[in-house]
Formats: C-alpha cells, sequence, structure tokens
C-alpha cells in the first residue's frame, strides 16, 4: 500500500465516522436507554423467575421484550430521520445489518456448538458487549467504555458469583447503558 493510499483510506474513515456522529446526535443515546431499560427488566426477571424455579417463562419475559426494543427501535429511527432531514440513510441500515449479524453468529453458535445452559446468558451478553465497543469506535469513546464495562461485568459474575449473573447484568449492565446513553443525549444536545 501506497502512503497516499493509506492516507486516503484513513480520510474515508474519519468521514465516515463524523457521518455516524452527526446521524445520532443524541438520538444514539435514547437507543442505549431504551435496551439499558429493557436490560434491567429482562436482566431482573431472568434472575427472579429462575430463583423461583420457572426457568420455563424466561423465553417469554424476553419475547416481548426484545420485540418492544425493536419497536421502540424503529420509532426512534424514523423520530430521528424526521428531526435530523435524513431521508434514507444507508448508515442506519447498515447498522441495523451489523447487529442482526451478531445476533445469527450468536444463534449459530449455541446450534452449532456444545454450549451448556448457563454458558448461553455469557454468550450473548458478550456479542452485546462487543457490539457496542465496536459501535463505540465509530461514534463515541464512552459507547466503547459501557461495551467494555459489561463485558467485563459478565465475565466476573459468571467467574465469582455464577448464580447472580443476571441480577448483576440487570443493575449493573442496565445501569451501565442508561447511564451512558443519558450522558449521550445530553452531551449529543448540546454539541
Amino acid at each position: 500500500m501506497q502512503p497516499n493510499d493509506a492516507l486516503d483510506d484513513l480520510k474515508a474513515i474519519r468521514q465516515i465516522m463524523e457521518r455516524a456522529r452527526r446521524a445520532s446526535d443524541g438520538f444514539g443515546g435514547w437507543f442505549m436507554v431504551l435496551w439499558g431499560a429493557i436490560g434491567l427488566i429482562g436482566f431482573s426477571g431472568t434472575h427472579f423467575l429462575i430463583q423461583s424455579h420457572q426457568k420455563a417463562l424466561v423465553p417469554w419475559l424476553w419475547l416481548p421484550l426484545n420485540l418492544g426494543g425493536v419497536i421502540g427501535s424503529i420509532y426512534l429511527s424514523i423520530r430521528m430521520s424526521r428531526q435530523t432531514r435524513v431521508r434514507s440513510s444507508l448508515l442506519w441500515r447498515s447498522i441495523l445489518f451489523w447487529w442482526l449479524a451478531l445476533g445469527v453468529f450468536d444463534f449459530l453458535l449455541i446450534w452449532l456448538l456444545p454450549v451448556r445452559e448457563e454458558q448461553v446468558s455469557l454468550l450473548i451478553i458478550l456479542t452485546i458487549a462487543l457490539g457496542y465497543f465496536q459501535f463505540g469506535l465509530f461514534v463515541h469513546w464512552s459507547i466503547s467504555a459501557a461495551g467494555a464495562f459489561i463485558g467485563l461485568i459478565a465475565v466476573a459474575a459468571a467467574l465469582l458469583f455464577p448464580d447472580w449473573l443476571n441480577l448483576a447484568m440487570a443493575v449493573l449492565g442496565g445501569g451501565a447503558l442508561i447511564g451512558t446513553g443519558l450522558l449521550a443525549v445530553r452531551y449529543g444536545a448540546e454539541g
């Protein structure tokens, strides 16, 4: 690779990052608040359902929560595109496919590998943490920090307090997303 080609590539990456920042202006924070609240409710509910020996109800808890999250995300995307005057941003379509791809990879890993039931939650949590970490590289460092924090909490809780993994993810993971999202909303709206 020639030095000029490398400089052109770096400029293109910088433009994509700036475009992602402008497109999400404050709204990226609302997505984090939404999914943080879903995590808080879902992981708390999962913990209490497992503790009360009603593990079979866990998918029925997450199904409406995830459906509500998708509907809420669509609503936020429509609202964002109207307020930022972005008619059909390919950026948000790419982000949607990126998260979908992470979900498909999780599904394939769970289906094809001998993963124990208690490891499924950890795998999904770590994939979400990885997604936030990667997304933050293009939008804002605080999103990457939230992803790293969620990953760290998940691993620490799984190793040290496996029976409390879901509750730790509810309070600390969901709380981290909500807090980081509110900061993004505050500084995105001001900046």
